[in-house]
């Protein structure tokens, strides 16, 4: 019996051994299920993740800092917690970062954006990290250690030079918080958003400057106003005063002495008011050849011997329209400029005339000038030269260099605005020690008829006159000395210093009037509104409009109002001859 137990027992173990062998094969296959199930999980995981990283269109790379991570865990085992400031103060560590910092991989978005055929190009951060951009990924090393992740815009390069800017972001992957030896990273391109950001900030910066220029050139037309008003008493008396007392030697040079300084005031008040594009012109055919030649036949004397003038003019050339008296300003303004440059140790002075042809590439979008052929006048100096902060800014108003007392500052900036009127342009190179190059640009006219144009001899005897001439303006100051000189050219003058009075005065005495001179502007009514109240009475009367300053009026539009003449003040003896003979016999 016991034999028989211990059989029944044996039997007993064997089958629980059995189906422990059956269940532990049963769990071990499940459990290889599992893992392949899970296996293929992964597998497929991995297969979309890389699917999607690589046909990502935005460039895709991850990184491995894990050097770095134990670089930065020794600084905090020296007890250094400001890495900011640490990495200011050592940036040869942080290159060392920069160098540790290696690439895993890259998708094909990131490997075309930095041209490179394959992810062993993209290596090491160091090969698109520029030198002078390893300050900003300091910020990055800081943000990843405090936050774990970190966003920053900077340049990089690609593998053949080109500058990129960049947004980087960076996030240190799930697991790998302790090594940093995975991180993502995307780097996506921003170089056109900044290009167009910085062309928007140039176009706000220029619509600003053009509103500034708005501004002080309406404000530059008042004060000429009421600054010529001043000026015409001081000149006309003056001028009349050298024609009564032609036998004094005394009072004729120092007559001559205030006329030459009210010249130079009026001159400065047209510099302002043409800054400003509100000045009357007479454009006509002018050729620069001729005006280069006057200019430096008129500084040539004044030149120290230090300074040699060198011309390359053609024998012939072609014509610009342009106001003569302005490209003589404009001309010798750069002259002017080039002695001062030249002042202290010598030099040549420099001027160049030729023909170009000009295509639609030659200059910028912000440019004035259009395709077509253009004189192309070169003033080059020899002298101390600019730098770029002075380049940017010598065709600002009132921005000089030279010192107090001899220079406006709005030399430049009457030249810049006297060339965009007349369509053209003006270039300027320079460098410190090695000279400026200023080269205007003015459109070629071609000439069908040939025009004469009448030139007066200063020394040519004034015209002179019997008839009745109803002179109005406002400022009595004006009145009398314009009054003055007219009696002395032989003319009858009636003065009225109100244009009502001045109306009345011409109803009374119409048929006796030959011609009337008329302030433009004037309080209660106008010069143009009294023009139209006496030809509503006499419409054959000649008139002559006067003024300083005006946006209303100038020598073309008055003609088209059929006004026949035009002065603008302060007024030479010898143009108010001229003009009032000239409509009266016309």
């Amino acid at each position: 019996m016991n034999t028989a137990l211990s059989l029944f027992s044996a039997e007993i173990g064997l089958l629980l051994v059995g189906i422990l062998l059956l269940m532990l094969l049963v769990l071990n296959q499940r459990k290889k299920d599992i893992i392949y199930s899970k296996y293929k999980e992964l597998a497929d995981t991995e297969a979309r993740y890389r699917l999607l990283f690589e046909h990502s269109p935005i460039p895709l790379m991850e990184e491995d800092l894990s050097a770095v991570k134990t670089f930065v865990d020794a600084l905090e085992s020296r007890e250094i917690s400001d890495l900011d400031q640490y990495f200011t103060d050592n940036p040869e560590s942080l290159s060392r970062c920069v160098a540790l910092s290696c690439v895993l991989d890259a998708n094909r978005a990131a490997l075309k954006m930095y041209g490179a055929g394959a992810t062993d190009d993209l290596s090491r951060l160091s090969t698109v990290l520029p030198e002078d951009q390893r300050l900003s990924f300091k910020n990055e090393l800081v943000n990843l250690k405090q936050h774990g992740g970190s966003e920053l815009i900077l340049e990089n390069r690609r593998l053949d030079g080109t500058v990129l800017t960049v947004e980087r972001r960076a996030v240190i992957a799930a697991g790998f918080e302790s090594t940093w030896s995975k991180v993502f990273v995307t780097v996506i391109d921003i170089s056109e958003q900044v290009r167009l950001r910085n062309e928007n900030k140039a176009f706000e910066k220029q619509l600003r400057h053009t509103q500034k220029l708005e501004a002080i050139g309406s404000l530059a037309g008042g004060i000429a106003h009421d600054f010529n008003n001043i000026l015409a008493p001081i000149m006309g008396r003056a001028e009349l005063m050298l024609v009564e007392n032609r036998d004094n030697p005394t009072i004729q040079g120092h007559c001559r002495g205030i006329v030459d300084a009210s010249k130079r005031a009026r001159d400065l008040v047209r510099q302002i008011l043409t800054f400003s594009r509100q000045v009357d012109q007479e454009i006509r055919p002018v050729f620069i050849a001729d005006v280069v030649r006057e200019v430096v036949q008129l500084v040539g004397p004044t030149l120290p011997t230090t300074i040699e003038v060198v011309c390359h003019l053609p024998d012939t050339s072609s014509p610009v329209m342009a106001d003569a008296s302005q490209l003589h300003q404009v001309i010798m303004n750069l002259v002017n400029n080039a002695f001062h440059a030249m002042e202290k140790q010598g030099g040549r002075l420099i001027l160049r005339l030729e023909t170009v042809s000009l295509n639609i590439d030659e200059f910028n979008a912000g440019s004035s000038v259009s395709p077509g052929l253009y004189q192309k006048l070169s003033v080059e100096d020899t002298g101390h030269g600019m730098d770029q902060t002075t380049m940017a800014q010598i065709f600002d108003p009132y921005f000089t260099t030279k010192p107090r007392g001899k220079g406006t500052g709005l030399g430049l900036a009457v030249v810049l605005g006297i060339l965009r009127g007349y369509g053209g342009e003006i270039r300027v190179e320079s460098k410190p020690g090695k000279g400026t190059i200023f080269t205007l640009y003015l459109p070629v006219v071609e000439l069908t008829t040939d025009q004469a144009f009448p030139v007066y001899d200063p020394e040519e005897p004034m015209p002179r006159g019997n008839e009745h001439i109803l002179l109005v303006d406002d400022e009595k100051s004006i009145a009398d000395v314009t009054t003055s000189m007219l009696e002395r050219l032989g003319y009858k003058v009636t003065v009225r210093i109100s244009s009502y009075d001045a109306l009345e005065a011409f109803r009374n005495l119409a048929d006796g009037i030959d011609l009337m001179i008329i302030d433009l502007t004037m309080p209660q009514m106008t010069g143009l509104q009294l023009y139209r109240e006496i030809k509503k009475i006499r419409p054959d009367i000649k008139v002559i409009i006067c003024t300083g300053f005006s946006e209303q009026l100038d020598s073309r539009q008055s003609r088209v109002l059929g006004i026949e003449g035009f002065l603008n003040k302060p007024v030479i003896m010898a143009d108010l001859a001229r003009c009032v003979r000239s409509v009266l016999d016309g």
